[in-house]
Protein backbone atom coordinates (compact mmCIF):
# COMPACT_ATOMS: atom_id res chain seq x y z
CA UNK A 1 0.00 0.00 0.00
CA UNK A 2 1.37 3.70 -1.01
CA UNK A 3 1.53 6.07 1.91
CA UNK A 4 1.14 9.59 0.76
CA UNK A 5 3.58 11.98 3.00
CA UNK A 6 2.99 15.33 2.74
CA UNK A 7 6.32 17.24 3.81
CA UNK A 8 6.52 20.72 5.14
CA UNK A 9 10.31 21.52 4.42
CA UNK A 10 12.53 24.58 2.95
CA UNK A 11 15.42 22.94 2.25
CA UNK A 12 15.87 20.56 -0.69
CA UNK A 13 18.79 18.49 0.68
CA UNK A 14 17.02 17.56 3.83
CA UNK A 15 14.03 16.74 1.55
CA UNK A 16 16.18 14.41 -0.34
CA UNK A 17 17.63 12.74 2.87
CA UNK A 18 14.29 12.22 4.76
CA UNK A 19 13.03 10.82 1.36
CA UNK A 20 16.28 8.33 0.88
CA UNK A 21 16.06 7.06 4.17
CA UNK A 22 12.15 6.53 4.02
CA UNK A 23 12.60 4.40 0.68
CA UNK A 24 15.40 2.26 2.24
CA UNK A 25 13.29 1.03 4.78
CA UNK A 26 10.99 -0.53 2.20
CA UNK A 27 8.07 2.36 2.74
CA UNK A 28 5.92 2.76 -0.60
CA UNK A 29 5.62 6.01 -0.83
CA UNK A 30 4.83 9.45 -2.49
CA UNK A 31 5.11 12.69 -1.32
CA UNK A 32 4.67 16.63 -1.70
CA UNK A 33 7.11 19.00 0.13
CA UNK A 34 5.75 22.11 0.65
CA UNK A 35 7.21 25.33 2.50
CA UNK A 36 4.48 28.03 3.52
CA UNK A 37 1.17 28.52 4.79
CA UNK A 38 -0.88 28.44 1.83
CA UNK A 39 0.04 25.51 0.12
CA UNK A 40 0.44 23.36 2.93
CA UNK A 41 -3.48 24.17 2.91
CA UNK A 42 -3.96 23.49 0.01
CA UNK A 43 -2.18 20.10 0.28
CA UNK A 44 -4.36 19.15 3.05
CA UNK A 45 -7.61 19.64 1.05
CA UNK A 46 -6.23 18.13 -2.38
CA UNK A 47 -3.06 15.78 -1.60
CA UNK A 48 -4.98 14.47 1.49
CA UNK A 49 -1.96 13.12 2.82
CA UNK A 50 -1.62 9.96 5.51
CA UNK A 51 1.74 11.15 7.48
CA UNK A 52 2.91 14.89 8.14
CA UNK A 53 6.44 15.82 8.83
CA UNK A 54 7.20 18.95 9.53
CA UNK A 55 10.26 21.11 10.55
CA UNK A 56 9.15 23.66 13.44
CA UNK A 57 10.51 26.55 11.74
CA UNK A 58 10.19 28.22 8.37
CA UNK A 59 10.54 31.80 6.72
CA UNK A 60 7.17 32.58 6.53
CA UNK A 61 5.81 29.60 8.53
CA UNK A 62 6.32 27.54 11.75
CA UNK A 63 5.58 23.95 12.83
CA UNK A 64 3.19 24.79 15.62
CA UNK A 65 0.61 26.87 13.16
CA UNK A 66 1.27 24.17 10.57
CA UNK A 67 0.15 21.44 13.65
CA UNK A 68 -2.72 23.68 14.44
CA UNK A 69 -3.88 23.53 11.59
CA UNK A 70 -3.88 19.73 10.55
CA UNK A 71 -5.28 19.38 14.21
CA UNK A 72 -8.17 21.28 12.37
CA UNK A 73 -8.77 19.97 8.86
CA UNK A 74 -7.27 15.93 9.36
CA UNK A 75 -7.09 15.93 12.93
CA UNK A 76 -6.73 11.56 12.05
CA UNK A 77 -3.13 12.26 10.19
CA UNK A 78 -0.13 11.60 12.46
CA UNK A 79 1.95 15.13 12.63
CA UNK A 80 5.84 14.16 13.14
CA UNK A 81 8.09 17.46 13.45
CA UNK A 82 11.82 16.84 12.04
CA UNK A 83 13.95 19.46 13.01
CA UNK A 84 17.43 20.44 13.28
CA UNK A 85 17.17 21.04 16.88
CA UNK A 86 14.15 21.11 19.33
CA UNK A 87 14.79 22.05 22.44
CA UNK A 88 12.83 19.83 25.49
CA UNK A 89 10.46 22.51 26.43
CA UNK A 90 9.35 22.96 22.79
CA UNK A 91 8.74 19.00 22.25
CA UNK A 92 6.70 18.96 25.42
CA UNK A 93 4.89 21.65 23.66
CA UNK A 94 3.96 20.29 20.38
CA UNK A 95 2.97 16.77 21.62
CA UNK A 96 0.63 18.55 24.33
CA UNK A 97 -0.98 20.50 21.32
CA UNK A 98 -0.95 17.10 19.54
CA UNK A 99 1.87 16.02 17.67
CA UNK A 100 2.14 11.88 16.99
CA UNK A 101 6.48 12.50 17.53
CA UNK A 102 9.40 14.15 16.91
CA UNK A 103 12.69 13.13 14.86
CA UNK A 104 16.46 15.38 14.81
CA UNK A 105 17.30 15.77 11.77
CA UNK A 106 20.74 14.35 12.33
CA UNK A 107 19.47 10.99 12.88
CA UNK A 108 17.49 11.06 9.79
CA UNK A 109 17.11 7.05 9.72
CA UNK A 110 14.80 7.58 12.74
CA UNK A 111 12.07 9.55 10.17
CA UNK A 112 10.82 5.98 8.99
CA UNK A 113 10.79 4.41 12.41
CA UNK A 114 8.81 7.35 13.16
CA UNK A 115 6.58 6.84 10.41
CA UNK A 116 5.84 2.92 11.20
CA UNK A 117 4.90 3.39 14.64
CA UNK A 118 2.73 6.47 13.98
CA UNK A 119 0.53 4.74 11.26
CA UNK A 120 0.32 1.81 13.71
CA UNK A 121 -0.89 3.94 16.17
CA UNK A 122 -3.06 5.55 13.97
CA UNK A 123 -4.41 1.95 12.68
CA UNK A 124 -5.32 1.06 16.29
CA UNK A 125 -7.30 4.29 17.32
CA UNK A 126 -9.24 3.32 14.09
CA UNK A 127 -9.83 0.01 15.55
CA UNK A 128 -11.02 1.12 18.57
CA UNK A 129 -12.73 4.00 17.02
CA UNK A 130 -14.46 1.23 14.85
CA UNK A 131 -15.45 -0.83 17.87
CA UNK A 132 -16.68 1.95 19.93
CA UNK A 133 -19.16 2.54 16.77
CA UNK A 134 -19.64 -0.54 16.65
CA UNK A 135 -20.64 -0.49 20.53
CA UNK A 136 -22.66 1.76 20.03
CA UNK A 137 -24.53 0.73 17.29
CA UNK A 138 -25.04 -2.52 18.88
CA UNK A 139 -25.97 -0.70 22.01
CA UNK A 140 -28.72 1.40 20.36
CA UNK A 141 -29.83 -1.78 18.58
CA UNK A 142 -30.33 -3.18 21.78
CA UNK A 143 -32.23 -0.10 23.21
CA UNK A 144 -34.16 -0.53 20.38
CA UNK A 145 -34.98 -4.31 20.23
CA UNK A 146 -36.03 -4.19 24.18
CA UNK A 147 -38.23 -0.76 23.05
CA UNK A 148 -40.09 -2.82 20.29
CA UNK A 149 -40.49 -6.43 22.37
CA UNK A 150 -40.90 -4.17 25.52
CA UNK A 151 -38.59 -6.27 27.26
CA UNK A 152 -35.81 -4.83 29.93
CA UNK A 153 -32.74 -6.18 31.35
CA UNK A 154 -31.62 -5.79 34.74
CA UNK A 155 -28.28 -7.51 36.39
CA UNK A 156 -28.03 -7.32 40.51
CA UNK A 157 -24.59 -7.69 42.22
CA UNK A 158 -24.80 -9.57 45.13
CA UNK A 159 -22.22 -8.49 47.33
CA UNK A 160 -22.73 -5.03 46.81
CA UNK A 161 -26.51 -4.95 46.66
CA UNK A 162 -26.49 -3.11 43.36
CA UNK A 163 -29.33 -3.25 41.14
CA UNK A 164 -28.96 -1.99 37.19
CA UNK A 165 -31.57 -2.13 34.78
CA UNK A 166 -31.53 -1.25 31.10
CA UNK A 167 -34.09 1.73 29.94
CA UNK A 168 -36.32 -0.36 28.76
CA UNK A 169 -36.48 -2.07 32.60
CA UNK A 170 -37.20 0.94 34.29
CA UNK A 171 -39.75 2.14 31.65
CA UNK A 172 -41.62 -1.18 32.65
CA UNK A 173 -41.56 -0.89 36.22
CA UNK A 174 -42.44 2.88 35.79
CA UNK A 175 -39.25 4.53 37.56
CA UNK A 176 -37.67 7.19 36.13
CA UNK A 177 -33.76 7.10 35.28
CA UNK A 178 -33.08 10.32 37.47
CA UNK A 179 -34.92 8.81 40.33
CA UNK A 180 -33.12 4.90 40.09
CA UNK A 181 -31.14 4.37 43.32
CA UNK A 182 -29.97 1.06 42.05
CA UNK A 183 -31.34 -1.18 44.57
CA UNK A 184 -33.10 -4.57 44.62
CA UNK A 185 -35.91 -3.20 46.87
CA UNK A 186 -37.03 -0.82 44.74
CA UNK A 187 -37.81 -3.42 42.35
CA UNK A 188 -39.63 -5.00 44.60
CA UNK A 189 -40.99 -2.14 46.01
CA UNK A 190 -43.03 -1.98 42.01
CA UNK A 191 -44.86 -5.63 42.84
CA UNK A 192 -47.95 -5.96 43.47
CA UNK A 193 -48.20 -6.88 48.09
CA UNK A 194 -50.09 -10.10 47.05
CA UNK A 195 -46.81 -11.63 45.26
CA UNK A 196 -44.08 -9.21 46.31
CA UNK A 197 -43.02 -11.75 49.02
CA UNK A 198 -42.84 -14.71 46.44
CA UNK A 199 -40.60 -12.16 44.66
CA UNK A 200 -38.13 -11.91 47.77
CA UNK A 201 -38.20 -15.80 48.15
CA UNK A 202 -36.80 -15.71 44.66
CA UNK A 203 -34.29 -13.43 44.81
CA UNK A 204 -33.27 -14.65 48.06
CA UNK A 205 -32.99 -18.13 47.14
CA UNK A 206 -30.16 -17.48 44.52
CA UNK A 207 -31.20 -19.83 42.15
CA UNK A 208 -32.75 -19.23 37.89
CA UNK A 209 -36.50 -18.94 38.43
CA UNK A 210 -39.22 -17.33 36.29
CA UNK A 211 -42.95 -15.60 36.77
CA UNK A 212 -45.51 -13.32 36.05
CA UNK A 213 -46.07 -10.43 38.35
CA UNK A 214 -48.28 -7.64 38.73
CA UNK A 215 -46.82 -4.06 38.88
CA UNK A 216 -48.11 -1.58 40.55
CA UNK A 217 -47.49 2.17 38.98
CA UNK A 218 -47.18 5.35 40.85
CA UNK A 219 -50.84 6.55 39.62
CA UNK A 220 -52.45 3.34 40.28
CA UNK A 221 -52.40 1.71 37.12
CA UNK A 222 -51.36 -2.68 36.93
CA UNK A 223 -49.13 -3.85 34.61
CA UNK A 224 -48.02 -7.25 34.02
CA UNK A 225 -44.60 -8.34 34.26
CA UNK A 226 -42.49 -11.86 33.24
CA UNK A 227 -39.43 -12.19 35.09
CA UNK A 228 -36.95 -14.23 34.74
CA UNK A 229 -33.37 -14.55 35.72
CA UNK A 230 -30.25 -16.65 35.78
CA UNK A 231 -27.12 -17.15 38.49
CA UNK A 232 -24.34 -15.78 37.80
CA UNK A 233 -21.05 -17.56 39.67
CA UNK A 234 -17.13 -17.20 40.23
CA UNK A 235 -14.45 -19.26 39.41
CA UNK A 236 -15.73 -21.75 42.92
CA UNK A 237 -19.44 -21.90 41.90
CA UNK A 238 -20.49 -19.35 44.48
CA UNK A 239 -23.36 -17.46 43.02
CA UNK A 240 -22.26 -14.10 42.38
CA UNK A 241 -24.94 -11.58 40.85
CA UNK A 242 -28.34 -12.16 38.85
CA UNK A 243 -28.81 -11.05 35.71
CA UNK A 244 -32.21 -11.59 34.08
CA UNK A 245 -34.84 -9.57 31.91
CA UNK A 246 -38.28 -8.21 32.60
CA UNK A 247 -41.09 -8.69 29.73
CA UNK A 248 -44.35 -6.38 29.84
CA UNK A 249 -47.04 -8.75 29.04
CA UNK A 250 -49.92 -6.62 30.16
CA UNK A 251 -51.02 -6.45 26.26
CA UNK A 252 -50.24 -10.27 25.69
CA UNK A 253 -52.33 -10.71 28.73
CA UNK A 254 -54.97 -8.97 27.94
CA UNK A 255 -55.43 -10.34 24.15
CA UNK A 256 -54.68 -14.23 25.44
CA UNK A 257 -57.68 -13.66 28.01
CA UNK A 258 -60.12 -12.00 25.39
CA UNK A 259 -59.28 -15.21 23.48
CA UNK A 260 -60.27 -17.30 26.19
CA UNK A 261 -63.35 -15.63 26.55
CA UNK A 262 -63.87 -15.38 23.41
CA UNK A 263 -63.09 -19.08 22.96
CA UNK A 264 -65.55 -20.19 25.89
CA UNK A 265 -68.81 -18.16 24.09
CA UNK A 266 -67.47 -20.05 20.86
CA UNK A 267 -67.69 -23.10 22.88
CA UNK A 268 -70.58 -22.63 24.81
CA UNK A 269 -72.43 -21.96 21.72
CA UNK A 270 -71.26 -24.81 19.82
CA UNK A 271 -72.47 -26.53 22.86
CA UNK A 272 -75.89 -25.21 22.00
CA UNK A 273 -75.77 -26.02 18.42
CA UNK A 274 -75.20 -29.52 19.44
CA UNK A 275 -77.49 -29.45 21.33
CA UNK A 276 -80.58 -28.09 19.37
CA UNK A 277 -79.58 -30.29 16.22
CA UNK A 278 -79.85 -33.14 19.06
CA UNK A 279 -83.35 -32.47 19.77
CA UNK A 280 -84.08 -31.40 17.02
CA UNK A 281 -83.21 -35.00 15.29
CA UNK A 282 -84.73 -36.44 18.50
CA UNK A 283 -87.94 -34.44 17.41
CA UNK A 284 -87.57 -36.19 13.78
CA UNK A 285 -87.33 -39.45 15.19
CA UNK A 286 -90.33 -39.15 17.83
CA UNK A 287 -92.49 -38.35 14.63
CA UNK A 288 -91.39 -40.94 12.78
CA UNK A 289 -92.24 -43.65 15.36
CA UNK A 290 -95.98 -41.46 15.66
CA UNK A 291 -96.29 -42.12 12.31
CA UNK A 292 -95.65 -45.58 12.16
CA UNK A 293 -98.29 -46.52 14.60
CA UNK A 294 -100.30 -45.37 11.80
CA UNK A 295 -98.53 -47.92 8.76
CA UNK A 296 -100.29 -51.33 7.97
CA UNK A 297 -98.15 -52.79 5.65
CA UNK A 298 -94.94 -54.33 7.07
CA UNK A 299 -92.55 -53.35 4.45
CA UNK A 300 -93.33 -49.81 4.84
CA UNK A 301 -93.25 -49.95 8.60
CA UNK A 302 -89.97 -51.19 8.50
CA UNK A 303 -88.61 -48.56 6.11
CA UNK A 304 -89.94 -45.95 8.72
CA UNK A 305 -87.75 -48.07 11.55
CA UNK A 306 -85.00 -47.89 9.66
CA UNK A 307 -85.47 -44.43 8.45
CA UNK A 308 -85.88 -43.79 12.55
CA UNK A 309 -82.63 -45.55 13.54
CA UNK A 310 -80.42 -43.63 10.98
CA UNK A 311 -82.06 -40.15 12.26
CA UNK A 312 -80.48 -41.91 16.38
CA UNK A 313 -77.49 -42.22 15.27
CA UNK A 314 -76.76 -38.76 13.88
CA UNK A 315 -78.71 -37.43 17.12
CA UNK A 316 -76.22 -39.66 19.22
CA UNK A 317 -73.37 -38.19 17.69
CA UNK A 318 -74.39 -34.47 18.76
CA UNK A 319 -75.38 -35.93 22.02
CA UNK A 320 -71.63 -36.77 22.93
CA UNK A 321 -70.05 -34.20 21.72
CA UNK A 322 -72.91 -31.84 23.56
CA UNK A 323 -71.45 -33.97 26.59
CA UNK A 324 -67.90 -33.93 25.57
CA UNK A 325 -65.35 -31.39 26.88
CA UNK A 326 -63.96 -31.18 23.31
CA UNK A 327 -67.21 -29.93 20.87
CA UNK A 328 -65.29 -30.85 17.31
CA UNK A 329 -63.98 -34.56 18.58
CA UNK A 330 -65.67 -38.00 19.10
CA UNK A 331 -64.12 -41.08 20.81
CA UNK A 332 -65.80 -43.26 18.35
CA UNK A 333 -65.84 -46.41 20.35
CA UNK A 334 -67.78 -45.06 23.31
CA UNK A 335 -70.32 -44.05 20.05
CA UNK A 336 -70.50 -47.03 18.78
CA UNK A 337 -71.21 -48.82 22.03
CA UNK A 338 -74.34 -46.58 22.62
CA UNK A 339 -75.64 -46.92 18.73
CA UNK A 340 -75.20 -50.98 19.40
CA UNK A 341 -77.33 -50.48 22.49
CA UNK A 342 -79.69 -48.31 20.48
CA UNK A 343 -80.23 -51.48 17.73
CA UNK A 344 -80.99 -54.23 20.57
CA UNK A 345 -84.18 -52.97 20.24
CA UNK A 346 -84.45 -54.47 17.13
CA UNK A 347 -83.88 -57.58 18.32
CA UNK A 348 -87.17 -58.50 19.16
CA UNK A 349 -86.63 -61.16 21.34
CA UNK A 350 -84.20 -62.85 19.30
CA UNK A 351 -81.29 -64.57 21.13
CA UNK A 352 -78.88 -62.16 19.58
CA UNK A 353 -75.60 -61.40 21.40
CA UNK A 354 -73.13 -58.59 20.30
CA UNK A 355 -69.62 -59.67 20.96
CA UNK A 356 -67.13 -55.89 20.81
CA UNK A 357 -63.60 -55.05 20.37
CA UNK A 358 -63.39 -51.31 20.10
CA UNK A 359 -60.06 -49.25 20.33
CA UNK A 360 -60.69 -45.61 21.39
CA UNK A 361 -60.31 -43.65 17.93
CA UNK A 362 -61.40 -40.61 18.44
CA UNK A 363 -62.43 -38.55 14.61
CA UNK A 364 -63.93 -35.78 13.61
CA UNK A 365 -68.02 -34.89 13.32
CA UNK A 366 -68.16 -36.11 9.75
CA UNK A 367 -66.02 -39.03 10.01
CA UNK A 368 -68.21 -39.80 13.77
CA UNK A 369 -71.46 -39.24 11.19
CA UNK A 370 -70.71 -41.65 8.52
CA UNK A 371 -69.25 -44.25 10.60
CA UNK A 372 -72.48 -44.68 12.64
CA UNK A 373 -74.35 -44.70 9.70
CA UNK A 374 -72.05 -47.27 8.18
CA UNK A 375 -72.62 -49.26 11.25
CA UNK A 376 -76.46 -48.86 11.58
CA UNK A 377 -77.05 -50.37 8.21
CA UNK A 378 -74.24 -53.24 8.30
CA UNK A 379 -75.58 -54.62 11.89
CA UNK A 380 -79.18 -53.60 11.05
CA UNK A 381 -78.48 -56.17 8.05
CA UNK A 382 -76.87 -59.15 10.37
CA UNK A 383 -79.78 -58.83 12.57
CA UNK A 384 -82.66 -58.86 9.96
CA UNK A 385 -80.97 -61.21 7.07
CA UNK A 386 -78.13 -63.15 8.69
CA UNK A 387 -79.50 -64.03 12.11
CA UNK A 388 -83.27 -64.23 11.53
CA UNK A 389 -83.79 -66.64 14.48
CA UNK A 390 -80.62 -65.53 16.30
CA UNK A 391 -77.08 -65.77 16.79
CA UNK A 392 -73.51 -63.56 17.06
CA UNK A 393 -72.74 -59.81 15.63
CA UNK A 394 -69.20 -59.00 16.21
CA UNK A 395 -67.97 -55.76 15.78
CA UNK A 396 -63.97 -54.32 16.09
CA UNK A 397 -62.64 -51.03 15.48
CA UNK A 398 -59.03 -50.65 15.12
CA UNK A 399 -56.52 -47.68 13.98
CA UNK A 400 -53.40 -47.96 12.75
CA UNK A 401 -51.39 -45.11 10.90
CA UNK A 402 -54.00 -42.85 10.28
CA UNK A 403 -56.43 -45.80 9.22
CA UNK A 404 -59.08 -46.63 10.74
CA UNK A 405 -60.56 -50.42 10.56
CA UNK A 406 -64.32 -51.45 11.03
CA UNK A 407 -65.06 -55.25 11.21
CA UNK A 408 -68.95 -56.23 11.42
CA UNK A 409 -69.24 -59.82 10.82
CA UNK A 410 -71.85 -62.40 11.99
CA UNK A 411 -72.38 -66.26 12.39
CA UNK A 412 -75.55 -66.54 10.14
CA UNK A 413 -76.27 -67.56 6.77
CA UNK A 414 -73.74 -65.37 4.86
CA UNK A 415 -74.23 -63.44 1.88
CA UNK A 416 -76.07 -64.26 -1.06
CA UNK A 417 -74.13 -65.89 -4.45
CA UNK A 418 -73.61 -62.81 -6.87
CA UNK A 419 -73.68 -60.02 -4.50
CA UNK A 420 -71.72 -56.95 -6.04
CA UNK A 421 -70.63 -54.67 -3.09
CA UNK A 422 -69.40 -51.32 -4.87
CA UNK A 423 -73.52 -51.88 -6.63
CA UNK A 424 -75.66 -53.19 -4.31
CA UNK A 425 -79.63 -53.59 -5.05
CA UNK A 426 -80.58 -52.63 -1.32
CA UNK A 427 -81.22 -48.85 -0.41
CA UNK A 428 -78.57 -49.88 2.82
CA UNK A 429 -75.58 -51.07 1.27
CA UNK A 430 -75.38 -47.92 -1.07
CA UNK A 431 -75.87 -45.44 1.57
CA UNK A 432 -72.77 -47.42 2.87
CA UNK A 433 -70.64 -46.63 -0.13
CA UNK A 434 -72.04 -42.95 -0.38
CA UNK A 435 -70.89 -42.81 3.51
CA UNK A 436 -67.48 -44.10 2.53
CA UNK A 437 -66.34 -41.77 -0.36
CA UNK A 438 -67.39 -38.86 2.74
CA UNK A 439 -64.40 -40.28 4.68
CA UNK A 440 -62.06 -41.77 2.34
CA UNK A 441 -63.24 -45.23 2.80
CA UNK A 442 -63.33 -48.69 1.05
CA UNK A 443 -65.35 -52.11 2.21
CA UNK A 444 -64.64 -55.64 0.95
CA UNK A 445 -67.41 -58.45 1.50
CA UNK A 446 -66.53 -61.94 1.97
CA UNK A 447 -68.37 -65.20 3.80
CA UNK A 448 -66.59 -67.04 6.45
CA UNK A 449 -68.58 -68.50 9.12
CA UNK A 450 -71.01 -66.02 7.88
CA UNK A 451 -70.99 -62.52 6.25
CA UNK A 452 -67.80 -60.75 7.22
CA UNK A 453 -67.61 -56.88 6.26
CA UNK A 454 -64.23 -54.96 6.68
CA UNK A 455 -64.23 -50.80 6.06
CA UNK A 456 -61.16 -49.00 5.79
CA UNK A 457 -61.02 -45.05 6.07
CA UNK A 458 -59.30 -42.45 6.84
CA UNK A 459 -59.13 -41.60 11.14
CA UNK A 460 -57.81 -38.38 10.60
CA UNK A 461 -60.24 -36.60 9.03
CA UNK A 462 -63.05 -34.08 10.11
Amino acid sequence: MTCRILILEDVPLDVELMEREIRRAGIEFISETVDNEEDFIRAIDEFKPEVILADHSLPSFDGLSALSIARERCPWVPFIFVSGKIGEEFAVEALKAGATDYVLKSNFSKVPIAIKRAIREIEKEQELERTRQSLIESNWQLREAQKIGRIGSWHWDIASDTLSCSDEALRILGIRREEFRGRMDEMASMIHPDERGTFIESIRSLKPFEGEYRIVRDDGSISFVLLRAEVMRDSKGNPKSLIGIKQDITEDKRIRESLEASLREKEFLLSEIHHRVKNNLQLISSLLRLQSRYIEDERSLEIFTECQNRVKSIALVHEKLYGSGDMMVVNLGDYIEELLAELRDMCNGRNTAFRTKLDEVNVGINTAVSIGLIVNELVTNAIKHGICSGGEVRIELSVSDGRGALVVADDGTGLPEGIEISDPPGFGLKLVNFMLRRINGSIAAENRGGAVFTVTFDAGGE
